[in-house]
């Protein structure tokens, strides 16, 4: 009789000594104690530092994150630059949120049948990244002064372009992307300075950029310019662009070739137009080319801010309205 009720006592014993260990276990490793005990629980996974605290060069990393804020530009491309020349039809392949102020000032041979004409513009574009992939813009505006060799100078508003763009292809392991865009220039500006004719603009271009070498970057583009009635000019667009990163500093070469294959009525006896620019309207240059070098280079201000500053000029012949244009930029980007 003693000998069961000692064995009752120890079982008894034993079953409390066991409980208490466990409720110590579950106090000192709270829901994950068994993992924590074991030595295999997980990590927690943290978010890279803000990007004001990367290395601006450190894009890969950056790349790797693992949450996007809304309307945040897709930084898995962040070691290439925008083109800088033909800035209201050379487009990023990538989707950015940004705004870019432009200084531009052009001129042209006091040949032409204008005379010795120049102009400045002062312009603001606008881009949204609704998605990684998916961007608004809106790629031209602004005020420009038109000082023609013949009669007095003029001053008015642009046209307004704007558009939307998607990333098809986005590859950040190879630093590759494509995207597809759609910009429609309305007849909005003023007639003063060779605005508001027609009925607008209609484009259409792919462009893809690709890495290659150590940090140097290729971006494409061509696609139509197609004019919406008889009173505008159209043409067919090529614009390439090379770079290679030092750091913060980026120096570019590009080049755009516009070839038209719309006639305009509006100045049906000019046979001139002027580019990427102004439509003129001008009748007799189907068939003619347009062909333009750039140089120049992009600074890093911070991880959020570039400056650039180019030349543009033209290398074919005939002589178009410009044929010169010395370009600031400047950049404040999401």
């Amino acid at each position: 009789m003693r000998v069961s009720m000692f064995v009752v006592v120890c079982v008894i014993g034993s079953s409390m000594a066991t409980a208490s260990e466990l409720s110590v276990v579950d106090e000192a490793a709270g829901p994950d104690g068994i993992l924590a005990m074991s030595g295999k629980a997980e990590e927690t996974p943290t978010m890279p530092a803000d990007l004001e605290d990367q290395p601006f060069t450190d894009y890969k990393t950056v790349a790797s994150r693992t949450g996007r804020r809304l309307f945040e530009s897709d930084h898995a491309f962040d070691g290439f630059v925008q083109p800088f020349s033909n800035p209201i039809q050379f487009k990023d392949p990538r989707a950015m949120t940004e705004a870019r102020g432009i200084f531009l000032a052009a001129w042209s041979d006091p040949a032409m049948p204008l005379g010795d004409t120049s102009a400045q513009v002062y312009a603001l574009q606008l881009r949204a990244a609704v998605t990684e992939r998916f961007e608004v813009f809106a790629a031209k505006d602004g005020i420009v002064r038109l000082s023609p060799g013949i009669g007095a100078s003029q001053t008015g508003l642009a046209n307004l372009a704007v558009g939307g763009k998607y990333a098809f292809y986005r590859d950040p392991e190879t630093q590759t992307i494509a995207s597809a865009v759609v910009q429609y220039e309305a007849p909005t500006g003023y007639a003063n300075i060779f605005q508001n004719q027609g009925s607008g603009l209609l484009a259409a271009y792919a462009v893809v950029g690709k890495e290659f070498a150590e940090n140097a970057h290729a971006i494409v583009q061509a696609g139509q310019n197609m004019a919406m009635n008889s009173q505008d000019s159209g043409y067919f667009l090529t614009s390439a662009h090379i770079d290679k990163r030092f750091g913060k500093f980026t120096p570019f070469y590009e080049v755009n070739w516009f070839y038209y294959n719309q006639d305009g009525t509006f100045l049906p006896s000019l046979g001139i137009e002027g580019g990427g620019l102004l439509n003129l309207g001008a009748g007799g240059v189907m068939g003619l080319s347009y062909v333009t070098n750039a140089v120049g280079f992009w600074y890093d201000l911070s991880s959020w801010q570039q400056v650039g500053i180019g030349y543009e000029f033209q290398v074919s012949q005939p002589i178009m309205l410009f044929n010169n244009y010395a370009m600031c930029q400047y950049v404040l980007r999401y």
